[in-house]
């Protein structure tokens, strides 16, 4: 038998804004891979449709997730009929329209030939970059709440099976929420030189320096351990131990921690 957001899942993905918007993004990032193969113009040395292709497909992942997770949340009986279900009603739109916010400048900047980030050039793109610096708050709150959320139900849930995904929800979401903001605020701080980086010192495509000085490898584990802790909550009911539920919650904070200790480890 199909578990029930599997049976709902033609409902629910054509009504849920936050999934819509990640698989547009997703879908766009092929185009975004072709355009800057044909735009032959340089931003310091590198395509300035680089950071819009890796944006879609950073924030279409996360919007996914987003919307895979709340919806599971929604489908277990203890939530269901709780007011955090009308708070997802507004959320869901508000963390769609910053996605669309983020995503049309960045594209807008990239055929100017323009930098998005870190471009304070004239006063309306300080502004911009003011405002995208907002939409990135909003997003990594968006995810902190949703990671509460799922923690109420990682202890009163009366399955252990959704014990034990929501417990992976609630680390990697709130994980994400807490780090997030602090690997960006290191970006900000030493972000402003950071597009001026020559193009045989980074990791292509991804811009990372490769000198140790680049804080934006701990910005990527930080943003990528609300996939990761679901998932392997997910595993770990499928392949994991039954009998011994513990041992896999155990196993969750152990990779919890490793992963906030990895983000550390990489911040300069």
């Amino acid at each position: 038998m199909k578990p029930k957001l599997f049976q709902s899942a033609p409902a629910w993905a054509v009504r849920d804004p936050m999934l819509l918007s990640g698989v547009v993004l997703l879908t766009l990032s092929p185009l975004l891979l072709i355009v800057s193969g044909l735009d032959q113009r340089l931003l310091f040395e590198r395509s300035p449709w680089d950071k819009p292709l890796r944006f879609a497909l950073s924030l279409g992942i996360y919007a996914i997730t987003m919307a895979i997770a709340a919806q599971w949340l929604l489908q277990r009986e203890q939530l269901s009929q709780r007011r955090w279900l009308l708070g997802w009603r507004w959320l869901a739109p508000l963390l769609t329209a910053t996605l669309t916010f983020e995503m049309t400048w960045m594209a807008i900047q990239a055929a100017r030939g323009l930098d998005s980030h870190f471009n304070e050039a004239t006063p309306f793109e300080e502004l911009m970059f003011s405002l995208m610096g907002v939409g990135a708050a909003l997003l990594s709150l968006g995810t902190l709440w949703l990671g509460v959320v799922a923690s109420w139900l990682a202890f009163g849930a009366a399955r252990i099976n959704d014990r034990l995904i929501a417990l992976g929800i609630a680390l990697g979401f709130i994980g994400t929420g807490l780090l997030l903001p602090w690997t960006g605020e290191a970006l900000v701080e030493a972000g402003r030189s950071q597009s001026a980086i020559q193009a045989s010192t980074v990791i292509p495509l991804l811009g990372w320096r490769l000198d140790g000085s680049d804080p934006r490898p701990a910005h990527f584990v930080a943003a990528h351990i609300m996939q990761i802790l679901p998932l392997a909550a997910v595993l770990m009911t499928r392949y994991g131990p039954s009998s011994r539920p513990g041992i896999s919650a155990l196993a969750l904070f152990i990779l919890a921690a490793a992963s906030t200790l990895l983000t550390v480890w990489v911040m300069p």
